[in-house]
């Protein structure tokens, strides 16, 4: 079955080396495995004399019916395991570094806790990075903003943030509880850097409102970007839920933005290979404990002090 699933993913990828690094082997034995492979089926299942390699007539036969084998032998064991109400495997996660680590740990803390048979890594990358994750099949799905921009892939909404105005707490703007767009306007300000879809929608958004501002910072670490905040008196307009804990330290403050101003966050993967039953279950626990971030401040605070939530 190994060497099935081996081979599968070397077909996918048009590449012994990716393989080798999603199987933890060596690119040599990668090759020998697939050699012996295809001594043993007596035909050439891959042409070498091409970059990338190509799949024969045959190796087109074979991997079409030997993913239909992986496929239901994974979903065998996976029922299997089931019948004691048990889902078990790995789960490997790329997203966002503005996705919430505090969040996404404490969701993987709760999920775990509920499937101790299930290991679910984390991994924080650029949006192009988590893309490329997806679609080379390095991770078993993505979290990112504005997933309606990346194409090809299949879509599941995650949740909906409120963007806020952020300075340090000295800033003659902490003290507000809400201002107009238009207030932003000769202010200095910092922001996401404009080649990530974030940094893009909010100055599509100055834009709309007529705000004539100069970034005199582009950066694509949002916790860099919170550390320069915290000690000039520039201002940023970053995703309220990602600023909560300095916020509740006094490092940074949150004033309300009009009009409103939000950031879809969602889910991308791709169609083949098919999703494990422990990806599907750790995307469906996400979707219901990732909760909405679309009250005003002050309702917001409201609805916190009167729940329990695994949300930051």
């Amino acid at each position: 079955m190994q060497t099935l699933r081996l081979f599968c993913d070397v077909a996918a990828h048009r590449s012994f080396s990716r393989a080798a690094a999603l199987h933890g082997i060596t690119q040599s034995a990668v090759s020998q495995r697939v050699h012996q492979l295809e001594k043993k089926l007596g035909v050439v299942l891959l042409d070498r004399s091409v970059r990338p390699p190509a799949l024969t007539a045959a190796g087109e036969l074979f991997t079409r019916e030997a993913r239909q084998i992986v496929d239901h032998y994974d979903d065998l064991t996976e029922r299997v395991a089931q019948i004691e109400g048990r889902v078990k495997g790995d789960v490997t996660v790329a997203a966002i570094y503005s996705a919430g680590i505090d969040l996404l740990h404490t969701l993987r803390e709760g999920f775990q806790a509920e499937h101790p048979t299930v290991h679910i890594h984390l991994e924080y990358k650029r949006p192009e990075e988590v893309d490329h994750s997806v679609r080379e099949g390095t991770c078993d799905f993505g979290i990112v903003s504005y997933p309606a921009s990346w194409r090809g892939m299949s879509v599941r909404p995650l949740r909906d943030e409120r963007m806020s105005v952020v300075c340090a707490p000295g800033h003659a703007l902490a003290t507000r509880e809400r201002l107009e767009a238009r207030e932003l306007d000769g202010l200095e300000m910092i922001g996401f850097d404009s080649a990530l879809p974030v940094g893009r929608h909010i100055r599509r958004y100055l834009k709309a409102e007529r705000v004539k501002t100069v970034f005199t910072q582009g950066l694509d670490n949002i916790d860099t970007l919170k550390s320069v905040l915290a000690i000039s008196n520039a201002v940023a307009i970053l995703p309220r839920r990602t600023v909560g804990r300095e916020v509740d330290a006094g490092t940074l403050a949150t004033v309300e933005l009009e009009p409103a101003l939000n950031r879809p966050l969602g889910i991308i993967y791709t169609r083949s290979p098919r999703l494990s039953r422990a990806a599907i279950a750790f995307q469906d626990f996400l979707v219901e404990n990732a909760e909405p971030d679309l009250q005003p401040l002050e309702d917001s605070a409201v609805a916190s002090a009167g729940r329990v939530s695994v949300a930051t």
